[in-house]
């Protein structure tokens, strides 16, 4: 039997085809991290028939082949880690993810499967099963696709019924953990003390309204948070409801818009009467720019109507107290004006791209228990990183980690990242906000 290095090298090249036919891709359209929304599902789907299909029609194929070559080598080395132990989660994991870039859901489902029921301990691992099976359930119903298949060519796309719609549902496993399984404190994310001081103080407006209205306190109704991306706005939102012990309902704009008249605002209200029946609770509205645009002035768009149910759900119309509103945006300047006045999402936090000294404790953060050599020099690392947001800075160590899992299998030496390793990280991964700002 092949020695375990072989096992975790086959599944590091597997990732590192993962993350480069990622790279191939339109930035809406990756699919790594967080639940994504169904229309994004879909464009997984059909990308070897209609998104093939158009582009080869303007000649512009470049990047679906290279996209799909880097899926393929992904699955081949994923299968190749399966072949020598066929219980390594991991690797089911990754195969998942593959075949769902892939458009092959039934067997990404299958993968998934095997994966969570490997580690039924791991969240990633649940939740990407239970998103598959989310868009298998709505789709084609019930699939049972054996884990170990070679994947078929995917299926047309075919008519289905008038799907329900579908209904955001309490999701404690996506309250982010440490390594160890422990909840995260505020005293685990890096971010300006001033900013860290008025997130606890909302959260005992939460945790106690009585309390801080005996204090002369009104509780709001919600928070808006807005920055670059990758700056960590969703896991605040969590870390806010894990430590004020709160149901934690999210909603993204395709959870809500849909091409049938009505479901959007019949969305909206099953959110929030999900939230009421499970108070304390926190509804998280990723995208809120999209979700609350500005209304487009005397001209009636359907989403006009979306907007109207979150503003009456918002105030309360409806009567749900113990529900407090988190929206996260890159562009606030894009929400409605009526969304943020005073009794709504009043309250507005700035969660900025890190300065040096926040870069510095990001990079001690996820470099914390790593093995590196004596050339790294972290300070001068986050020196260099100017306009990487919290997740560029965690993609760059990962990435490190997967350079030199290769290069130590492939060439020997100490077992630990160097600054080469690091290098060659940065020129992958390109910060999300300009240098500077």
């Amino acid at each position: 039997m092949a020695s375990l290095s072989e096992r975790d090298l086959l599944h590091a090249r597997g990732l590192l085809h993962l993350h480069k036919g990622e790279k191939q891709l339109p930035s809406g359209m990756h699919l790594q991290n967080e639940p994504r929304s169904t229309g994004v599902d879909i464009a997984m789907t059909v990308l070897s028939l209609a998104t093939v299909a158009a582009s080869r029609a303007t000649r512009n194929t470049g990047w679906i082949e290279q996209y799909r070559s880097e899926m393929q080598k992904a699955l081949s080395a994923f299968d190749a880690a399966l072949a020598i132990d066929a219980e390594y989660a991991p690797a089911h994991h990754g195969r998942a993810q593959a075949l769902r870039y892939l458009g092959d859901q039934e067997q990404a489902l299958g993968a998934a499967r095997t994966a969570a029921a490997l580690e039924p301990e791991n969240a990633d691992y649940r939740r990407l099963a239970a998103t598959l099976l989310e868009r298998s359930d709505a789709n084609v119903g019930q699939v049972a696709a054996p884990a170990d298949n070679r994947p078929q060519a995917p299926r047309p796309v075919t008519a289905t019924p008038r799907p329900q719609t579908r209904r955001p549902q309490p999701n404690i496993p996506l309250i982010p953990l440490q390594p160890d399984g422990s909840p995260l404190t505020w005293d685990d994310i890096i971010l300006p003390e001033r900013t860290k001081r008025t997130l606890r103080q909302i959260q005992k407006v939460i945790e106690s309204p009585e309390q801080a209205r005996r204090l002369g306190v009104e509780p709001p109704s919600g928070l808006l948070l807005y920055g670059p991306p990758g700056t960590g706005k969703t896991t605040i939102a969590k870390i806010l409801a894990s430590q004020a012990s709160c149901s934690f309902f999210a909603a993204s704009p395709a959870d809500v818009f849909s091409k049938w008249i009505g479901e959007g605002e019949k969305a909206v209200s099953n959110l929030f009467t999900q939230a009421r029946a499970a108070a304390p609770s926190i509804v998280f509205l990723d995208e809120i720019d999209a979700l609350v645009p500005n209304r487009s002035g005397g001209v009636s768009q359907p989403s006009d109507k979306i907007v109207n149910q979150f503003l009456h759900e918002i105030d309360g119309l409806s009567g749900n107290q113990g529900v407090f509103v988190v929206g996260a945006t890159n562009r606030p300047e894009l929400l409605d004006d009526a969304v943020i006045r005073g009794g709504r999402l009043s309250l507005k936090i700035e969660i900025p791209a890190p300065d040096m000294v926040s870069r510095l404790s990001i990079l001690a953060l996820h470099t914390r228990g790593v093995l590196l050599s004596p050339d790294v020099d972290i300070e001068q690392l986050a020196a260099e990183t100017d306009g990487y947001s919290g997740a560029d800075l965690r993609a760059l160590v990962n990435d490190a980690g997967l350079e030199a899992l290769v290069r130590i299998t492939d060439e020997g030496g100490a077992e630990c990242l160097t600054t080469e390793d690091f290098e060659h990280a940065k020129r992958a991964i390109q910060p999300e906000v300009a240098p500077g700002r």
